[in-house]
């Protein structure tokens, strides 16, 4: 009977070991389960968005006063490659120019592209104007024709980095894009954190569209508005002449039907055409603007043009005026 007794008690034991055994071993099962629980990587994977999110929110600074001492020094190593010394807007004194505009002063009358537009000063490139001038530098010229002046508007327009210049002379100034590569490329990889510097070996001719030293000669200019209005100089280079009348200038060959009259004024080139009206019999002069410097571009910006035209105007007798 004891044996019996000592035996069920083995059995209880046996049978208790197994089961803590099983139970042991269902913990580990069910930690096991719980350490690989989706519910960690789901998690995670929120915090990882979340924080991705956070950063594309950050805002982008599109000026600031690092870059734009960037800029001062650019245009400090560019300036002389075109002969120039430029003056910076300090943010206190205005920039005055040699033709009576001052900057930002008469900002508010500007147009740009001819246009009307809204153009204000701003600290970081941002704000509700259409042009959001963040630095502007001026040159007074000192080359005939006198007074002349290049100023440059570095700004941002639709959050976008654009460099207006203005020559006007007289009336409302008119701010255009400016047309010199390395001015414009040089802002761009300043805006974009790009390491800018200048070339002094590679200035080329195209570069150099916005110097004040244009030509000024009215032989020259005068051939190239000859050719702007669709006449052909190759076979009359001996004819051609320029004389003064009625306050314009006039190229052609002598007679009243090739003549071409033009003015100067600064930067800018106003040739008249002809429109004949079938009622007076008599011809009306239509005024036609163009800058300078598309018209050199033109005409006179290869060694070629630069030759023909030099050798016509060499040709040409003194010009002569109607008040003699």
């Amino acid at each position: 009977m004891r044996i019996i007794q000592i035996r069920k008690w083995n059995l209880a034991a046996l049978l208790t070991v197994v089961t803590l055994i099983l139970n042991g071993c269902g913990s580990q099962n069910q930690s096991k389960k719980d350490t690989d629980s989706p519910k960690i990587k789901v998690t995670t994977a929120i915090k990882k968005k979340h924080k991705s999110q956070v950063n594309t929110k950050k805002s982008i600074v599109l000026w600031d006063t690092t870059k734009d001492n960037q800029l001062e020094s650019f245009i400090d190593q560019w300036a002389p490659t075109m002969k120039q010394s430029y003056v910076k807007y300090d943010g206190t004194n205005s920039l005055k120019t040699s033709t009576g505009t001052s900057y930002p002063d008469d900002l508010s009358k500007v147009t740009v592209e001819g246009t009307t537009t809204s153009i204000g000063l701003s600290k970081d490139g941002s704000g509700s104007n259409s042009y959001n001038v963040v630095a502007m530098y001026n040159y007074n010229g000192t080359v005939p024709p006198l007074p002349n002046h290049i100023t440059y508007f570095f700004a941002f327009h639709n959050g976008q980095p654009i460099v207006l210049v203005d020559q006007s002379r007289d009336g409302t100034p008119n701010l255009t894009e400016t047309e010199n590569t390395k001015v414009k490329s040089g802002f761009a990889d300043i805006v974009a954190g790009k390491k800018v510097s200048v070339d002094n070996d590679t200035q080329s001719e195209s570069d150099n569209k916005e110097s004040a030293q244009l030509t000024t000669d009215p032989k020259m200019i005068g051939i190239m508005v000859y050719q702007l209005t669709g006449s052909d100089i190759t076979n009359i280079t001996d004819l051609l002449g320029v004389y003064i009348s009625g306050g314009k200038y006039w190229i052609g060959t002598g007679t009243s039907v090739s003549n071409i009259g033009f003015t100067i004024d600064g930067q800018t080139v106003t040739y008249y055409t002809k429109k004949y009206n079938d009622e007076t019999e008599k011809d009306d002069l239509i005024p036609n603007n163009i800058r300078l410097s598309d018209l050199e571009n033109k005409y006179y910006s290869t060694n070629d043009q630069k030759q023909t035209i030099q050798s016509v105007a060499g040709k040409m007798p003194a010009i002569q005026s109607d008040q003699n």
